[in-house]
């Protein structure tokens, strides 16, 4: 079986919906349940995509199928094809309802727990025509997402050679520091390396978010292994921990000076050079954005770096 090289593909919408449900099915049969389609109207549709491709998109056995190398790379394309017309779906019938403007936006935690809520509350109370949707990922994440078109603007700490191509503007710098139980032996310093803290307990963030993977990179640098006691999804919930003595954490010193006061921890500045983390806003090209999405640029940098 052989693709032409002098015409292109011919890709319809149904047949990628109806590929895609096939995929995810796992079956001939599930995927026509699913599609309310007869099994053999599914099966003629994924042969014509194979004929067209000229190379087979599945495995068939038994108990089903399973995608070729060819087929896991349709399935890719035609399922972020398939979001991006839903997305489409969505914002028109916004635009129909009244709504005057939409932008998605992908933000590291940080950036949505320490600086974002106040930024978008006085955005929307000026523009409340526009709508804002924000989906929280890790920095990779949001690099990823904004390289792909998934996002129109992404806050995050990433290296310029990880950003590649993408446009980047200077939000803020993310401050780490070390937050000990109040009797711990480090109480009382001012300031320590990485290096003094390995052979202490940590309560972490999950493995694969920026600090995370920051704190582990340094251990692993030390020659040494980060000895991750609890792992917690929020910042609340690492003060929650290290203040009940369960171990030390690393964390954006902007989440923890409010609590200083109240809280049984203290938090001791952290003297290495990979605790300064500056935050970017990211975009493909800042000048082709949509409007909605470059007045809440504009609206970014007139508040740049300020915490909510």
């Amino acid at each position: 079986m052989r693709v032409s090289t002098d015409r292109p593909l011919r890709l319809d919408m149904e047949s990628l919906r109806i590929f895609v449900a096939v995929i995810e099915e796992g079956s001939i049969a599930a995927a026509a349940a699913r599609t309310h389609i007869v099994a053999s109207a599914v099966s003629k549709r994924v042969s014509d995509l194979e004929e067209d491709a000229g190379t087979p998109l599945l495995y068939r056995h038994s108990r089903g199928v399973q995608p070729t190398p060819a087929g896991e790379a349709l399935y890719h394309h035609a399922k972020r094809l398939s979001e991006h017309l839903q997305q489409i779906s969505d914002e028109l019938s916004e635009y129909s309802a009244g709504l005057r403007g939409h932008t998605r936006i992908y933000v590291n935690f940080t950036a949505m727990v320490q600086y974002l809520p106040g930024v978008l509350r006085t955005f929307l109370r000026t523009n409340p025509k526009v709508r804002i949707d924000m989906a929280e990922k890790s920095s990779d994440e949001v690099v990823q997402a904004i390289a792909s078109g998934v996002a129109d603007l992404g806050i995050c700490a990433a290296t310029r050679d990880a950003l590649g191509d993408l446009q980047w503007r200077p939000y803020s710098v993310d401050k780490l520091v070390v937050i000990v139980p109040s009797d711990h032996r480090l109480a009382e310093r001012a300031s320590v390396t990485f290096a003094e803290v390995l052979e202490d307990d940590f309560v972490s963030m999950p493995y694969g978010t920026s600090i995370s993977k920051l704190c582990r990179a340094a251990a692993e640098r030390a020659g040494m292994r980060l000895r991750v006691r609890i792992e917690v999804t929020s910042f609340e919930g690492v003060r929650n921990m290290v203040s009940a003595g369960l171990g030390i954490g690393v964390l954006p010193k902007g989440s923890v000076t409010p609590y200083m006061q109240s809280v049984p921890f203290r938090v001791v500045e952290l003297d290495e050079p990979w605790s300064q983390r500056p935050l970017v806003i990211i975009a493909r090209n800042f000048e082709t954005l949509p409007l909605p999405a470059r007045m809440l640029v504009d609206h970014l940098d007139k508040h740049r770096g300020n915490e909510s």
